[in-house]
């Protein structure tokens, strides 16, 4: 026995260019100057309406030789239906090119806290003047975790201090800027009567970071600067802005990068000028990753930090 083929009976959908030609009809009442409009014949015209017309089992215009052209009762029923489906069709078309060229969309980008200020901000302003419909989405977190998110697909691109050297061709790395590491001390402190620092005037009192979650990023990067000199050092998973309230309270002297720096009473920084005080930052995303919004961002975050080299 023959099987019987699911599709027989069916009647084919009617093309878009139909339904557009149908409201191009509506709008002139007349298939002459449809024809005119899209360079076509007007029984080209008139082909597209009969099928529309065979489709729906009825004809959709009025014909009078001597009057334009009228929409039938059933004509009139389609209407709604057809114009709905053109102006869907139109708004998806848009929304895909806006996305395109990166004038739409959405980006999550991670950033370690202490870059948050500089050529970052500046970059990431730019992109929301040039690109205001993009929805951009942050995360704040030190460089373990943010290689981590951009691992499991979190995060679409990072900006961060203190990676760890993990060369992988799946993953581009892109040098941006290098920040200048400052001390901060309590007012008082008597390293703050010069105009810079050395690692041996940081290391001459205790000495306390910024954590998150067991974090040793920042403590590490320390470890590799300063030496064989002894260290005093406490770890504290608080906001920047308290850890700056502890040194004025004489806790202890931290470390800040340039950008990073605001005004705060009980404090003073000063720029350490010794063997490894400046810091590269980078930006990491994944090598496959085609994304032109995320290119668009970064490069503006890129002709901010050539402003600052």
């Amino acid at each position: 026995m023959s099987r019987r083929n699911p599709d027989r009976g069916r009647r084919a959908r009617p093309a878009l260019h139909q339904f557009d030609t149908f409201l191009r009809v509506v709008e002139t009442r007349s298939f002459t100057d449809v024809a005119h409009q899209l360079g076509i014949s007007p029984s080209a015209v008139a082909q597209s309406i009969a099928r529309l017309e065979d489709f729906f089992g009825g004809e959709l215009f009025v014909r009078n030789r001597r009057a334009p052209l009228d929409l039938t009762p059933m004509g009139k029923a389609i209407l709604p239906g057809a114009r709905m489906i053109i102006d869907i069709i139109d708004r998806q078309m848009a929304n895909a090119a806006a996305v395109a060229t990166s004038r739409s969309g959405s980006l999550t980008l991670g950033f370690y806290p202490g870059v948050a200020s500089g050529p970052l901000r500046d970059g990431v302003a730019d992109f929301v003047a040039e690109c205001p419909d993009v929805k951009l989405q942050f995360v704040e977190a030190p460089p373990g975790t943010l290689y981590r998110h951009l691992n499991d697909r979190i995060i679409d691109v990072m900006f961060s201090a203190f990676v760890p050297d993990t060369a992988t061709p799946t993953l581009v790395r892109e040098s941006l800027w290098r920040e200048q590491l400052h001390a901060v001390f309590p007012k008082g402190h008597p390293a703050a009567t010069r105009d810079y620092c050395s690692w041996a005037d940081i290391t001459a009192s205790p000495i306390i970071l910024r954590t998150h979650q067991g974090e040793l990023a920042a403590y590490r990067a320390l470890l590799q600067r300063i030496g064989n000199r002894p260290l005093n050092c406490a770890q504290h998973d608080v906001s920047r802005g308290v850890l700056f309230e502890m040194v004025a309270l004489g806790l202890g002297v931290t470390i800040s990068f340039e950008s990073a720096l605001v005004d705060r009473p009980g404090v003073i920084t000063r720029p350490i000028v010794d063997q490894d005080s400046a810091v590269a930052i980078e930006a990491i995303w994944f090598a496959s990753d085609a994304n032109p919004i995320r290119h668009r961002l970064v490069r503006h975050i890129r002709e901010r930090a050539n402003f600052t080299i």
